[in-house]
């Protein structure tokens, strides 16, 4: 040992200079120790899925599959597109999944099906909803209020009879499902009466009939049904629907439907895509609708004016005797029919254009816009701005108008194309009439030549001119109303089923996967909590420990102890722990067998550890060897020895190394053979400065003379200065640290100091290890008895604690 290293105030244990890693075999023997945890965890976890199940109303999905073909639209732009004689562009299936998903085709679906009224079985753990299977099914009179999501408990009294039993806590509404309005509301009311089934009730809250479904049993029978909103129920459909594409190249669309009951997911996806077919039909039907109705408009002006002149033409020939013209007034005709024929186009022509400046410069776009086809206009670039513009509503119209906030910018555009094709058609419009302009002054020439025939030939003419152009017009229009019925015939839906709706099975709650989830969950909470026991725990457990924290050698472990006596050593000589010591003087006799009378401190880091205790029993011990054994109380602030043997009259080492007495004064014997004692004595206020002085050495060399074995019992090296002093003349130093008890920190740090101050022949001793704490060590009940309670006081000792542990 160093005998000549200055003494040494040690600094406080750092705060981070030490990491903790996780002891895998410390966490196996937790896992094998600790199973019932697991036991217990993963019962609860299992056990709570088992009851959410129980409990929980399934829910379940259906599925279906349409094709939407990409070049039919359900709007009327594209017939109108077509008519301009474009191609209309590819439509985008996000817009149609959009319409499919919107909230007035769900509405239109509710509105065809029977979910208006639901039914339910009350069970002792949960309410089912039945549809389809139930005995009974209620009529109700769609002209009279119905009160909302109430329960109508109906009990059945006999095969004739039943109990109606109506609550409302508080206040409920009423409804009109003819009317579509909402009525009155029934504040908080009891009703409970017997009827007979097949007989009306009515109140004023309700107007309905039960009727008993033929072949099925009434009795026994506990159910309820309640009337539900058309707007409550399109919103919820619409919530748990979805609509996705099959793939990015398909125009398949998959629906899903997700709902408590699988019939009415399937019967809602069925309907939905029959509403969904039907509006894309009766849209494209539209546009030839429109055009039919406005040539019959037409028809009846034009068969007026043609069933006039065929008269006049009639009682003209026949007063004037005269069946037809000479050759020079048909070639005068000729060219005034072609002209006027044309004239007569090309005033329709111009009255559509009319028709849509007019159309155009409404607030909204319709679908009462006719197809342009229908009149011959050859106008690319009008028909591409009409185009345009047709588009950008149709998004509109796709995306929600006043639903989405991109809606602004695309009404600004929409703005913007009004206005381009309302100038593009004011410009046609003067067009057209300047045309017809020209074709009037050459009509007026010809009129001039028939001037020069015979009054009686030129009056037929004229008549038989009208005649012709009513109808060649009315032939025009013939036509073309037969070629809008023939395509309103001919229209087909753009979509169609693929597949019909059909059960997907039971999406929540999922049992294999809960059962699992809980199983994995009664596994991790208890794992989770071993793991964070070890990281969050900052004291010595183990020798691992331990060897984690330092290199020095482990010189044994010393086992609890439950023994009422101090000395375990003279008063249980056979015991377990008393091997123990042994054992570790075995250890000591090996690191000091080139000192013949060796000098051995016992110290630790921190109060508690079992300083007197061990050293206490190793003096026994060597004691028993035939050593001749000296333990001296070196613990001058906190002396330990004086409250085991009652040394606190005693003079000690305080006093000697005062000067006051001599050392064979202080030396105490025991009633052990070879053993002695040296007590503390009284509490000196300078011990540092006491074991500086030259007296030490002295005693020590008085005592190396007259003993084998020399043990000092030290103060914490964590603490206080005096044991790195006392150090010195120490030949090892035996090193405690206390199963549970210890801190890692303050154990790094105080080893770090002893390795600074040059002391190498450093042992550490494990104490207090108990069975449960570690798997290390012994399984036996025995345990030790003495700690230190440090703090600052009077002559610089400590605050007292229980020496008994």
């Amino acid at each position: 040992m160093n005998s000549q290293t200055t003494p040494h105030s040690p600094a406080a244990p750092a705060g981070g200079g030490m990491q903790f890693s996780l002891d895998y075999k410390r966490l196996l023997r937790d896992l094998l120790h600790y199973w019932w945890l697991f036991a217990i965890f993963i019962s609860i976890g299992v056990g709570s899925y088992v009851l959410y199940h129980r409990y929980t109303i399934p829910v379940y999905r259906a599925d279906m599959s349409i094709i939407m073909e990409e070049r039919g639209d359900e709007r009327p732009t594209a017939s109108m597109m077509e008519g301009f004689g474009l191609t209309p562009g590819m439509r985008s299936l996000d817009n149609q999944i959009a319409l499919l998903s919107s909230y007035d085709i769900i509405r239109k679906t509710i509105d065809r099906l029977d979910f208006h009224v639901s039914y339910f079985a009350k069970g002792r753990m949960k309410d089912t909803e039945v549809y389809g299977t139930t005995p009974f099914v209620i009529q109700f009179d769609s002209l009279h209020h119905q009160m909302l999501n109430v329960p109508f408990q109906i009990t059945f009294v006999d095969a004739q009879t039943y109990r109606l039993e109506v609550q409302v806590e508080e206040s409920a509404s009423t409804f009109c499902y003819l009317t579509d309005m909402n009525g009155a509301s029934v504040g908080k009311m009891h009703y409970q009466q017997e009827h007979r089934i097949g007989e009306a009730v009515v109140t004023p809250w309700c107007s309905f009939v039960l009727n008993g479904i033929s072949g099925q049993s009434l009795k026994g029978h506990e159910m309820y049904f309640r009337f539900n909103h058309p707007n409550d129920l399109a919103a919820s459909y619409r919530g748990s629907f979805s609509a996705r594409k099959n793939d990015e190249n398909s125009t398949i669309v998959r629906m899903t439907v997700l709902g408590v009951n699988q019939q009415k997911n399937i019967r809602f996806l069925n309907t939905l895509a029959q509403v969904f077919i039907e509006n894309n039909l009766d849209k494209k039907n539209q546009i030839a609708i429109n055009t039919i109705r406005f040539i019959e408009s037409q028809l009846i002006n034009i068969s007026d004016s043609l069933r006039i002149t065929g008269s006049e033409l009639s009682r003209f020939r026949a007063d004037n005797k005269i069946q037809s013209a000479s050759a020079q007034a048909e070639l005068l005709y000729e060219k005034l029919q072609k002209l006027e024929e044309t004239i007569a186009q090309r005033l329709i022509v111009r009255n559509y254009y009319l028709y849509l400046e007019k159309y155009f410069q409404g607030d909204s776009l319709s679908e009462e816009v006719m197809a342009p086809a229908m009149y011959q206009i050859d106008n690319p670039i009008l028909a591409e701005q009409i185009r345009q513009m047709i588009e950008l509503n149709s998004e509109r119209l796709a995306i929600g108008e006043f639903q989405n906030p991109y809606d602004k910018g695309l009404s600004e555009r929409i703005e913007v194309a009004r206005q381009t094709v309302l100038k593009s058609l004011k410009n046609q419009i003067q067009l057209e009439e300047g045309n017809m302009h020209r074709m009037r002054t050459d009509l007026a020439l010809v009129e001039t030549g028939l001037y020069d025939l015979p009054e009686t030939e030129r009056k037929m003419l004229g008549i038989v001119r009208k005649y012709e152009l009513n109808n060649e017009v009315y032939t025009f229009l013939l036509r073309k109303r037969s070629e809008a019925q023939i395509q309103k015939a001919s229209n087909t839906s753009d979509h169609e089923v693929l597949e019909s709706a059909r059960p997907g099975g039971q999406v929540s709650p999922q049992e294999i996967a809960d059962y699992r989830k809980g199983f994995l969950i009664g596994l991790v909470i208890p794992l989770a909590f071993l793991v964070l026991r070890q990281l969050l725990n900052n004291k010595i457990l183990s020798p691992d420990d331990i060897e984690r924290l330092t290199h020095l050698p482990i010189l044994g472990q010393v086992i609890h102890s439950d023994k009422e006596q101090s000395n375990v050593v003279m008063s249980h000589p056979r015991s377990v722990i008393t091997e123990t010591f042994r054992r570790v003087r075995t250890r000591l006799e090996f690191m000091t067998a080139n000192q013949p009378k060796p000098v051995i401190a016992v110290t630790s880091s921190m109060p508690g550890e079992g300083k007197t205790f061990c050293a206490l029993n190793l003096a026994a011990v060597f004691a028993y060897s035939g050593k001749k054994t000296v333990l001296i109380g070196f613990d001058m602030r906190k002396p330990g020895l004086n409250k085991i043997f009652d040394f606190s009259e005693k003079e000690g080492v305080s006093n000697y190394l005062a000067g006051k007495v001599k050392i064979e004064d202080i030396i105490i014997a025991s009633d052990q053979a070879n053993l002695s004692f040296i007590p503390s004595g009284d509490i000196p206020p300078n011990p540092s400065e006491l074991i500086s002085s030259g007296k030490t050495q002295e005693m020590f060399d008085y005592l190396r003379t007259h003993y084998d074995v020399i043990l000092l019992d030290t103060p914490p090296m964590g603490i206080v200065s005096d044991p790195y002093l006392i150090a010195r003349y120490a030949d090892t130093i035996v090193f405690l640290c206390r199963q549970g008890y210890t801190i890692k920190e303050v154990l790094h740090q105080t080893i770090r100091n002893i390795k600074d101050e040059g002391f190498d022949n450093v042992g550490i001793l494990l104490n207090d290890l108990q069975a449960g704490k570690s798997s290390y060590g012994y399984r036996y009940g025995y345990g030790y008895g003495y700690g230190y309670g440090y703090g600052y006081g009077y002559g610089y000792g400590y605050y007292d604690e229980d020496v008994k542990k």
